[in-house]
């Protein structure tokens, strides 16, 4: 595998800009629980029409055009809780296990500012249904870490989720992390593409490395196949769609809120 591109010190400083917080501030809020994940985050570029018909009448997408993910307008995110804690800092039950989300931003005239939607979650049972929109769905993940020495380190991902109804969706990624950066005192506010006044609110702390942005000039140092069997997202990922951002995601902290 080459040695890492130089511009991959100065381009993850990028992952110090968070994704587009949206929603207005809230007066009071309710915690529900709190979470510590890894995360891998697949940034694509796919048919806008294919996103508007899963988000809410009224909304239309954007491409986002700068931080972590610039270029895309669907976002999945591929996430094995590590520990799931209620409102009281007990253990959940279930009290680990993985789940697999899709986000896209979008604007509304009258309605200001950007918000983002989660259109579609993957869960294994017995599943939370925060958004009102998962799929009960089988998820495997195979993941490791090489250090091969003088700072180079490898991290490989093999992700399997098979949706009830039937199909598939598969990651195989393996690739030169490069330099980790610790972000604190992020916030996302993320609605239901089925309910869209809904939302929870996100704080969270993250240890990420930049893997690949194509719309920087940051090309994967290693490799990266997406498929998808699912016909539910036929007109998603019907063969026009364009990974554009990887980020790796080791270790995330999060505090999850209702207003």
């Amino acid at each position: 595998m080459p040695k890492i591109s130089h511009k991959r010190n100065a381009l993850t400083a990028a992952l110090t800009t968070a994704l587009i917080a949206t929603g207005a501030s809230v007066s009071s809020e309710t915690k529900v629980g709190s979470t510590i994940e890894s995360r891998i985050l697949l940034g694509f570029k796919v048919d806008e029409t294919a996103i508007t018909e899963m988000l809410p009448a009224g909304w239309t997408p954007i491409t986002l055009g700068k931080g972590p993910a610039a270029g895309s307008n669907l976002i999945v995110a591929l996430i094995d809780r590590h520990l799931m804690l209620d409102a009281e800092g007990k253990p959940a039950q279930p009290s680990s296990g993985p789940t697999v989300a899709f986000l896209s931003y979008a604007r509304s005239e009258g309605v200001e500012g950007v918000r983002g939607f989660v259109t579609r979650v993957y869960e294994e049972p017995p599943m939370v249904n925060p958004y009102q929109n998962s799929v009960t769905a089988d998820i495997d993940r195979l993941a490791a870490f090489s250090d091969l020495g003088n700072g180079e380190r490898l991290q490989s991902e093999d992700w399997a989720i098979r949706p009830q109804s039937g199909g598939q969706i598969r990651l195989e990624l393996a690739f030169d992390v490069g330099d980790f950066r610790w972000a604190t005192a992020g916030e996302s506010r993320p609605y239901s593409s089925e309910e869209p006044e809904f939302f929870r609110i996100y704080r969270y702390d993250q240890l990420a490395s930049l893997a690949m942005n194509s719309k920087m000039g940051l090309e994967l140092n290693g490799t990266a196949r997406f498929t998808v069997s699912d016909t539910d997202l036929g007109t998603l990922f019907g063969g026009s769609e364009a990974l554009v951002s990887i980020v790796s995601i080791p270790t995330y902290i999060r505090e999850i809120s209702l207003p």
